[in-house]
Order: structure tokens, then sequence, then C-alpha cells
């Protein structure tokens, strides 16, 4: 599909959390987490105020003089030093303010055997495959954001993300400078010989490591990082350090966003990230895994696991590329308000699609700290992607945006969502109809009503060139004639 749904947790989530309360902003008057003293929330960065989280809430961060960013303590305003898609743990004081913020990346390395295109790639560091997708992976200092194939090809980069399996899925990646050649891996040791040992990573791949110009010498069991340069077949380490391999720092309250996984090398069979999760109490995890969620319960530190009391869903199944038909903002919090979403020649639309103040604040691409990315930033005639899912009333509420093209007509135009209606002649998707012709490419299963399906219009005529629908494939007419 040419939409590519996102498989971890950077997306915003649309839900609204469960315990809120208020402390003032520069944008006025901000609903904040509100939990108990010791609490961790652990996922990745969706944007700045102070820090909003892929649950959809803004954590004040005012009390925090300075953080503890890829093994650098960064003193001042932390948020300066941090962008969208990073995977971070904070730590919370009982009135729901940020008092500690950590962040170190999953694993840096020349990136290699790169396939695919437009920001939806595949490639290997270090032997370890990474998926990135788009809209939703957040590139750093690449010329353009995605990058195109070339210059990832061969590029020493820095990723954060979430362990998928054996798969890294990115929700951050930043080409390092070319003075900067330094590989970071994190994984168990074992057989220490001497001065060398093989470290095992999170994909249960292995790889040599010479540590004889090394800060330490690690026993076997430890869970390390390793830094320093790679020669082809083994790391040469000139640091390793220690390190946690759970997500959580404390015993208590604890929530993360990730994908709720089937986890045959977990003590409970289930995993979210890098966290082993308990979900045997937790009724409303049924029929989750596989899906992006919001996990809440009780970390224990002596078992490693988190015992989850809540699951929240976080995965949105209604994607749009579009042109904008009208903007409407909120004069107080520029990221809240509206958009009318318009595919040409079609019928019955256009859709509004809500942008709703925190903690449903969606996330904004390109956002960040220095140069903050809202819905002033859109005008009537650009091309955006959304993300968005419908809430108890019906109503579009928006997850994710990102501007495509300014006042220009989008190259296709994209609506994926639910079956509302089909015919020999047409397809009805959230209210908009597309005809459909002899040319149009189709699933080689039909749809059923309610079904989630991706019509694309390719030159605006307002005729599907294809229809995808979930877990099927498609027949395209023109492919033998």
């Amino acid at each position: 599909m040419n939409i590519n749904k996102l498989t971890y947790g950077v997306i915003s989530a649309l839900a609204v959390a469960s315990l809120s309360a208020c402390s003032d902003s520069d944008s006025g008057s901000v609903p904040t987490e509100t939990t108990s003293a010791g609490s961790t929330v652990v996922g990745s960065v969706a944007g700045f105020g102070s820090v909003i989280m892929d649950n959809g809430v803004e954590y004040d961060t005012d009390n925090v003089t300075e953080c503890d960013l890829d093994d650098a303590v960064i003193a001042g305003t932390c948020e300066d030093s941090m962008a969208v898609g990073m995977n971070i743990s904070m730590q919370l004081d009982d009135s729901g303010a940020v008092s500690s913020i950590h962040y170190d990346d999953d694993l840096e390395g020349q990136a290699g055997d790169i396939n695919g295109t437009d920001g939806n790639f595949t490639f290997k560091v270090l032997g370890v495959d990474v998926t990135t997708a788009s809209p939703g992976t957040q590139w750093d200092d690449f010329s353009t954001s995605p990058p195109q194939a070339g210059e990832l090809e061969g590029a020493i980069v820095e990723i954060s993300g979430e362990w998928q399996g054996s798969v890294l899925v990115a929700s951050y990646v930043e080409k390092q400078s070319d003075s900067d050649s330094s590989y970071e891996a994190k994984g168990t040791v074992s057989t220490v010989d001497s001065t060398s040992f093989t470290l095992t990573l999170m994909d249960g791949s292995t790889v040599g490591v010479d540590a004889s110009n090394a800060n330490m010498i690690p026993v076997a069991g430890d869970y390390v990082e390793v830094e320093g340069s790679f020669d082809g077949t083994k790391l040469i380490a000139i640091r390793i350090e220690i390190e946690d391999e759970d997500d959580f720092d404390d015993d208590g309250e604890a929530e993360i966003t990730g994908t709720l996984t089937q986890d045959d090398s977990s003590s409970t069979g289930y995993s979210i990230a890098s966290t082993d999760v308990d979900i045997s109490s937790a009724l409303s995890c049924n029929d989750l895994v596989g899906s992006v969620v919001e996990a809440e319960g009780i970390y224990d530190q002596t078992t490693a696991i988190l015992v989850v009391q809540k699951c929240e869903d976080e995965d949105d199944e209604i994607e749009m590329k579009c042109l904008v038909s009208a903007v409407d903002v909120d004069t107080v919090q520029p990221k809240a308000g509206a958009i009318s979403c318009a595919f040409p020649n079609t019928t019955g639309g256009p859709l509004n699609v809500e942008f709703r103040d925190s903690p449903d604040l969606a996330e904004f691409t390109d956002d960040d700290s220095i140069d903050p990315f809202d819905l002033t930033d859109i005008n009537s005639g650009d091309c955006v992607e959304i993300q968005a899912s419908k809430d108890i009333s019906g109503m579009l509420v928006a997850g994710l945006l990102e501007l495509e093209e300014v006042a220009t007509d989008c190259e296709s135009y994209e609506l994926e969502g639910p079956l509302d209606a089909m015919t020999t002649d047409a397809i009805t998707v959230l209210g908009i109809t597309y005809g459909l012709d002899g040319n149009t490419s189709m699933p080689v299963s039909m749809p059923a009503l309610g079904d989630i399906v991706e019509v694309v219009d390719t030159n605006a005529d307002g005729v599907a060139d294809s229809v995808d629908a979930d877990d099927t494939e498609t027949v395209d007419v023109n492919e033998n004639s």
C-alpha cells in the first residue's frame, strides 16, 4: 500500500489520558499527566511544548535542569538537544511533572543493503535488519527528509526505535558527520577470552569485540553498550558501559507505548519494545497483539516485568493524502483546530479532521523545539498526509500531520479507511465516493463492508487507479495487456 501503517509507537495516541491535571505554559492552561510518585513513562517524542509523548500527553519539563542524552549530561533546556522520534524514558514526580529524562540510541553504524524508496526503507547496520516508514520515521541531518537511498547507503547513522522480534523499527534516524565513524551497539556478553568477547545483539546475531584498548573488560552475562570502530568483522572498542536491559529504573507505576508482541523468549510470553509484559490480568489487552498500545501497570525491578493493568489501542486505521481546502487554527494552542481535506472530482467531501488540545495533541512531522511546526504553517492549497481515528461520536481526530507539498496539487490522492459501499462502478470510503472503471486495479478477494481499504487516485480525475484491501493481493488489470 502507498500509505504505510506505522508499526511502532511514534504516532501520537488519540485516546484521552485517564489521569490529568493542569499547569501553566506559554500556550495557556495545558493538561499534563498526573501519576503517583516514582512513575516512569517510556515511548517516542511526538512533539514539543514541554515534551509531548506518543501517548498524546504533554508533560511539564519546567523543573528539569539537566538530562542524560546519549551518554552525555546536558544542562539547561533539554528539549533543545532532543528531536521528534527519539525513544526516551522520563521519571515523573508526584505532581506529574518530569523530574528526569534519559535518551540513548539503540544502534549506530554504517547503513548498507538499502532497499526501498520514499522513506520506506529496509537496510542493515552491523547485520541488524532496520526498517523505516514514511510518514513516521524522523530523519535528521540528511539533505532531504526522507533521504534518497543513495545518501543513506554507506552513511554512519544513529538509530532510535523499537525492537519487533529481530527487526529494529526506526522512529528516528540521524546521519552522523563525516568526521564521526563510530559504531555503538548494545548486547549481552559471552565467551570472554582475555581482552576479547562475543556480543549478542538484541536480534540474536553476534559480533566479536576487541576490548584491548577499552576502559573495562566485562564478564559473561553483562548487558553492555560498546562504542568504537568496526574493521569489517569485529568492533574495536574504546568505551564499554554496563547498561540496564529493561526500560525502567525503579519499581512502581509505569507506562510504555509500543507494539504488543508475542515473544517466545519472554518469561511472560509477551513484550513491548525490550520490556517483558504480563497481560494475564488486563482484559483490555486481549486481541491487541501486533497492535501499537499504551500499556499502564506496575513494574517489578526484581523480575524485570511490567504487570499490565490496562492497554489502550494506539493503532490508526484512517489515513489520507489530500488537498487542504480550509484551515481553522486555535489562537491559544496553534496545534489545535481543524483541517478540511479535499479529494478532487469525488463526491461527498471534503473530510473535516479535528486537531485537539492536549492530551490528544497530534504529532506534527518536522516539529522541533528550535523550529516549531503547527497548523499556522498549513494553508489552503497545500498537500498533506494525515493519520486519524474516529472518536465515540464518529468525528475524525488527527494523530499525525505531514506537509507533503506547499500550495500545489498532490502527486496522488490517497484515502484509507472503512469501506462504506462498493458497486461495479463506484466505491465509497468515509463518505468519499470514487468512480471505478476497467483500468482500476482491484483486490483478488473483494472486501466486505467495514473492511479497511485504500483507494489511490494518481491523476485527480475522481476515478480510482487502485483499490487495496488489508491482507489481500491486488490485481493489475493492465499487467498482461
